[in-house]
């Protein structure tokens, strides 16, 4: 393994300057690289010398050392960045932040977690069990800080790296202790452009643990077993996951609702148990988590009504979950289309009362709906907050006793939004302001 002190005094190229790329260009100026940076989309940040920044066409890439680049940036995709061209003509190792951060030797345990969905809520939740039960734990990647920001907690600490896609699709030199894949469904085919490719991607993380690491397996995700079996991984142990009895209590938990964050729970337990905690210490600490900001979050409850911002549901297959959730739901679906449309969300319209539909895809998604439920009241509302009032109102004008309002769009959010965390904080902002003027009760 390539060690961070190797790029001393050589010449790195960083391509992208979000987050993951400016962690990336801090620890290679801490290792005294000289590095290049730049962004088609960004200005310059202040603390970024001008000599620099400077459009990759400028850097001198026959005395480049690596190419960092930044996550979302394909790198084997047929119409590549010309930046990654560059790279590959010259013969220069293209690496990502990922790698960087591994080349910095962490002495910790490291658990990598991935999925389609469902990953930042096991890492969040995996990461309260242990804190709670006080063993030194930081948690970077993809969720928290960018994997190069993480301060080692030790030889006896872990460190629990989310990982997307587009980080394992870049990353050459990762290494860990314990890993997990949540679920794999198709998504994000803009970047990998088939599901084959993103299938490929995520299970990068079996084949980057140690000899006689250990890969926490689902025992009822049929896709994943079939995987497995089929590549029938010899040199790790695999711990199938078989939800029982001792997992009853996440029931209990108004933040870990669904039979999907009842799957969340069973990974982030057995590694727990793993770990030598005791289930009585992982059932308490469970009990006492909060769980994440706009994934099935419960903004209001009363005797008769829920409502829950599931704003971080941005393909059919994590809708489907919330909508297998609840009974007599009154949902808010719609935004930038996914390739899966509504995907298995389908199966679940029965439980549906009525749509409110928002984004600029509205008739999209009216006509993706009424396929399957032909007879399903569908509301074209375009906005967020007229979406919201609406279903308030005529949730409260039923004869039910008991429903839900439901964000959980099936879209991404970039056609009104800036990201998921925008717009489920317009939901908040419109559902804590109907609270103030009395309008729900």
């Amino acid at each position: 393994m390539t060690s961070i002190s190797s790029y001393k005094n050589k010449n790195v190229g960083i391509l992208g300057a979000g987050l993951s790329g400016i962690a990336a260009a801090k620890i290679l100026v801490s290792s005294k690289a000289n590095i290049y940076i730049f962004d088609d989309k960004k200005d310059k940040p202040d603390f970024i010398n001008d000599n620099c920044w400077k459009n990759y066409k400028l850097w001198p890439w026959e005395a480049l050392a690596a190419l960092v680049v930044s996550p979302g940036i394909p790198i084997n995709a047929k119409n590549k960045h010309l930046a990654i061209e560059l790279a590959i003509k010259n013969k220069i190792t293209i690496i990502n932040e990922i790698d960087l951060f591994f080349q910095s030797k962490p002495k910790a345990k490291i658990i990598g977690i991935t999925g389609t969905n469902g990953k930042s809520t096991t890492v969040a939740l995996l990461f309260h069990i242990l804190k709670s039960n006080k063993i030194k734990c930081v948690i970077g990647g993809n969720y928290g800080f960018p994997a190069c920001e993480i301060k080692d907690p030790g030889k006896n600490g872990i460190i629990i790296l989310e990982l997307s896609s587009y980080q394992l699709d870049g990353v050459k030199e990762l290494r860990l202790d314990l890993a997990t894949i949540t679920n794999i469904t198709k998504d994000h085919l803009d970047y990998h452009e088939t599901f084959e490719n993103y299938k490929f991607s995520k299970l990068k993380i079996i084949n980057s643990l140690k000899e006689n690491g250990t890969f926490f397996l689902d025992a009822h995700n049929k896709l994943l077993n079939e995987i497995v079996t089929e590549k029938n991984f010899k040199s790790i142990n695999i711990i199938k996951i078989k939800k029982d009895k001792n997992y009853n209590y996440v029931n209990d938990n108004d933040y870990l609702q669904g039979a999907h964050n009842e799957s969340n729970s069973s990974i982030a337990i057995s590694i727990a148990k793993h770990l030598n905690i005791n289930l009585k210490k992982i059932s308490f600490a469970i009990n006492n988590f909060k769980g994440l900001p706009h994934r099935m979050e419960p903004l209001y409850t009363s005797d008769r009504i829920k409502i829950i911002n599931d704003s971080k549901s941005t393909n059919g297959e994590s809708t489907a979950a919330a909508l297998n959730s609840f009974e007599n739901i009154f949902w808010i679906a719609g935004g930038q289309p996914k390739s899966d449309g509504i995907g298995e969300a389908k199966n679940f319209l029965d439980k549906v009362k009525e749509v409110f539909l928002i984004g600029k895809s509205t008739d999209y998604f009216c006509k993706e709906i009424s396929k399957f439920k032909k007879d399903l009241q569908i509301n074209n509302c375009l906005t967020l907050e007229n979406a919201t009032k609406l279903a308030l109102k005529k949730a409260a004008m039923s004869n039910l006793q008991n429903y839900v309002i439901l964000l959980s769009p099936s879209a991404a959010s970039f056609d009104q939004y800036i990201n998921f965390e925008d717009r489920g904080n317009k939901f908040k902002k419109i559902v804590n302001q109907e609270l103030n003027e009395g309008s729900i009760k």
